[in-house]
């Protein structure tokens, strides 16, 4: 613009800032993937959450689930992008700029994981979680302890870190460890953004750690790798980069297989029971067939975890009989609500935001409440004992 160079600062703009000043498309639209009437919604679900729960902070995203497309995506605090001088905080995008060990999300990955590496073969099997799991000097427990066996769609939908445990134990580092590769777990996570932090791989993978990796501790990724990895664990098993440009359709990309369309259906009802049955409850919109696991980790701090600060994570995705959209939603210290005050875990504190962006998105999106349609779950229910949900 007479003859004078701009150059976008961060974001979009930096990313696309070749795309943009390039002489030879002027006048081309970049047709970005963000509906801003998704946006709104999300971002004023994740900020009254925020300022209920005294949260120092609230991040989300809404992910096309077959074309990796960002749907919406929000961080904070915010800050205004003409002030400079704005606290660093609020000028990190924490869905691609945060690194978090994020616990019991984990679980479906490690147990679709031991699906696929012909660990787990039978929903039926029952593992022991009668007491706490000892491995050499640590000892592994269940935040909700039920004390008896537990069979795998249990294991999930009481959120066992034991049981989580002796599955990756019986499967081992290697099949644990090639399908966190295959989600990029390792590395920055795929999208045109320039401001990306890498993940903190282990260092050292041994047992204890294979153990707890499973369930989401000694391993931290950004809120985009867990949406992308739940994109394919729902959506038949096709790993995508996420991705801002607009894609149009049957333009998906080709994408590469890290789950067999087996385990993904599988892992469709499992998700499903969760929201159905046990800790993600407080997250089931009726009619909207919503599926996904919490997951509620201690923040790291000198010399161990920081007990009474918490991040909590919901990952989800609906509808669960053809799922089209992932959603996240994750909590920064909560301190409980005005609904359930007091109790921090992602259960009560990120689980009913996802309730409420689903709701207000859904018609948005082409997506309209039918409490006639469900994942066929009639082969599993057997399987759950009268105790479900109490967790």
């Amino acid at each position: 613009k007479d003859g004078q160079n701009f150059s976008g600062g961060m974001g979009v703009e930096a990313a696309f800032n070749e795309r943009l000043i390039d002489p030879a498309r002027r006048g081309e639209p970049l047709a970005l993937s963000l509906d801003a009437r998704v946006q709104g919604a999300l971002e004023s679900e994740l900020y009254s959450a925020m300022v209920d729960q005294k949260a120092k902070g609230a991040t989300g995203i809404v992910l096309n689930a077959n074309t990796g497309e960002v749907v919406a995506m929000a961080s904070f605090p915010v800050f205004d992008p003409n002030k400079l001088g704005a606290d660093a905080d609020a000028r990190r995008n924490n869905v691609v700029q945060a690194r978090y060990e994020l616990g019991s999300t984990f679980k479906p990955l490690s147990v679709a994981a031991a699906m696929d590496a012909g660990v787990v073969t039978s929903m039926a099997k029952t593992y022991d979680a009668t007491a706490p799991l000892q491995v050499g000097g640590y000892k592994i427990k269940d935040d909700h302890p039920l004390g008896r066996w537990l069979n795998v769609p249990e294991t999930l939908i009481h959120s066992s870190n034991i049981v989580t445990a002796r599955i990756a134990d019986e499967m081992g580092a290697g099949p644990m460890q090639k399908l966190y590769r295959a989600l990029e777990f390792d590395r920055r996570p795929s999208i045109e953004l320039k401001e990306r932090f890498p993940s903190l791989w282990p260092a050292d993978w041994g047992r204890i750690t294979n153990m707890t990796v499973a369930y989401g501790h000694g391993i931290a990724v950004t809120p985009l790798h867990l949406a992308s990895a739940y994109a394919a664990l729902v959506n038949g098993g096709i790993w995508r980069p996420a991705t801002l440009i607009r894609i149009e359709a049957d333009q998906a990309p080709q994408g590469r297989r890290v789950f067999s369309a087996a385990t993904s259906a599988r892992m469709r009802q499992l998700l499903r029971l969760i929201v159905m049955y046990g800790t993600g409850r407080t997250a089931n919109a009726p009619g909207y067939r919503i599926g996904g696991k919490t997951g509620t980790a201690e923040k790291p701090s000198a010399g161990g975890y920081a007990h009474h600060a918490n991040i909590t994570t919901f990952a989800a995705a609906f509808p669960m009989d053809n799922p089209q959209y992932v959603i996240l939603a994750m909590m920064d210290e909560p301190q409980g609500s005005s609904k359930y005050p007091g109790v921090r875990t992602a259960a009560y504190t990120s689980a009913p935001v996802v309730k409420q962006v689903v709701t207000r998105i859904g018609p948005m999106l082409g997506i309209l409440p039918d409490q006639r349609r469900d994942v066929d779950m009639s082969e599993l229910m057997p399987l759950l004992s009268q105790d479900r949900g109490e967790n």
